[in-house]
């Protein structure tokens, strides 16, 4: 049972590498910023994950006859593999984003309003996750343009509700089916938020960590190379001092002294981090 898992795992893994290979080599390749190869990484997660997610929903949909559902969500995952070619073609994520953002937020709308506008969590998460992708990827005014696409639907919604306006779309799935359906869809969206944002957010964290390496590195470099220089004065003067002594100059072999004593200063300086004095 062990080697089965362990040759599944192994095959997802591949799989999972080879697309992330082929969908964003171009763009890493010339993505210098290591912010920018994190965001690119995030939204092919996004992608990626989110189109599995689609895949056993389509199937139970053709399982179920429900060709309305169908049509919609394999519109969606359509779409989702047109932003993979989109990064293939090497559009950055600012554009790629944005599309796979109102695809997520669009989609489930014409399936909430074919379903007896239903605004549940079934479809108040992938709203949220769309509106969390249009910030991460394009800023806060994509995010916040996505929230007033939402507010103006849901206020439909509940225009049409209140006035009891017919709209002729009965649901295509019964209460029950739906209370079975939830918690799966539910422990779905958990696993692409965590997968998504959750490796997002670790790999800033671990670009961070790099960058403040980098930067003790550099410092512990520069560190190195300026004793490296004050110890070379102070061998030098040294070197004065007794040649002084030993003529007997008593002006010049204090001046020695003190020269050495200032490059001394100099180097402690140098050593707790502070400006060195002038």
């Amino acid at each position: 049972m062990i080697p089965v898992l362990k040759s599944i795992r192994n095959l997802a893994n591949d799989l999972y590498g080879n697309t992330e290979l082929t969908v964003t080599g171009t763009l890493l390749s010339r993505t210098p910023d290591p912010l920018e190869r994190a965001r690119i990484k995030m939204l092919f997660d996004f992608i990626f994950f989110y189109s599995l997610l689609l895949i056993p929903v389509i199937m139970l949909l053709m399982y179920g006859q429900d060709y309305t559902n169908l049509t919609i969500h394999t519109g969606f995952l359509a779409i989702f593999v047109l932003c993979a070619g989109m990064m293939m073609a090497g559009n950055g994520t600012a554009v790629v984003g944005v599309v796979a953002a109102l695809n997520t937020l669009v989609m489930p709308m014409f399936s909430s309003f074919t379903n007896d506008l239903d605004v549940s969590l079934l479809y108040a998460i992938p709203w949220m996750m769309a509106c969390l992708l249009g910030y991460f990827v394009a800023g806060m005014r994509t995010a916040v343009a996505l929230g007033v696409i939402l507010f103006l639907y849901l206020g439909l919604v509940a225009f049409i509700k209140i006035r009891h306006i017919p709209v002729f779309l009965a649901t295509s799935y019964s209460a029950p089916d739906k209370y079975m359906a939830t918690p799966f869809i539910m422990a779905g969206y958990l696993l692409v938020c965590l997968r998504v944002w959750g490796h997002y957010y670790r790999n800033l964290a671990r670009q961070e960590q790099l960058h403040t390496l980098e930067k003790q590195q550099q410092h512990s470099a520069l560190v190195a190379q300026n004793l490296t220089k004050q110890f070379l004065l102070v061998k030098g003067l040294s070197r004065s001092g007794k040649s002084e002594y030993k003529d007997g100059n008593i002006e010049l072999l204090d001046a020695c002294f003190s020269e050495i004593e200032k490059q001394c200063d100099t180097a402690i300086h140098f050593l707790d981090g502070s400006k060195p004095e002038e």
